[in-house]
């Protein structure tokens, strides 16, 4: 698994997670540091939706896309909330600790994180998969017009988790 993590001016940051016989994460973990490779260019036909109410959901490594995203939403200041619910196997697969923290820190009023740990039972986290009960507890916006979804995964999460909040409105 591998995101994109952190990105300036001609040059971004790259977060993966080596799995053994894994195709893109071994080719990744054998660069050197300075190594040089290929990739596309950002997408050109994205729009940024309106609404005061940011969910977005992180599948394991996602968070490396979704944290960010979350901060950018909360420095540029439109929402009113931004709540991220993350999902992981165990707590012990968690990290960015600190910039979390910070988050919630420099922003207690609009920024809120949930864990749901399908391997764990851990006191502050909810246990298992998300699943649309699971949504519907997670976000619930003043108006469902206002608010606005990412959902960071694979393909198959993320197909799932648009049916499922397309089920609860």
């Amino acid at each position: 698994s591998y995101s994109m993590s952190a990105l300036r001016h001609n040059e971004f940051d790259i977060t993966f997670k080596v799995y053994p016989n894994g195709r893109a994460s071994g080719y990744l973990d054998r660069l050197e540091i300075g190594d040089e490779i290929g990739s596309f260019g950002v997408s050109a036909g994205r729009s940024r939706n309106p609404g005061k109410f940011v969910g977005i959901i992180a599948y394991g490594v996602g968070i490396t896309e979704g944290l960010p995203v979350a901060q950018a939403e909360l420095e540029k200041g439109d929402a009113n909330q931004v709540t991220l619910l993350w999902a992981s196997r165990t707590m012990g697969d968690t990290f960015w600790h600190d910039e979390i923290e910070e988050l919630k820190k420099m922003y207690p009023k609009k920024f809120r994180i949930v864990h749901i740990l399908s391997r764990e039972e851990r006191q502050g986290c909810l246990h298992g998969r998300i699943n649309e009960g699971v949504l519907e507890k997670v976000f619930q916006p003043e108006k469902h017009a206002d608010a606005r979804f990412l959902s960071v995964g694979t393909k198959d999460m993320m197909r799932m988790t648009s049916g499922m909040l397309s089920a609860i409105g």
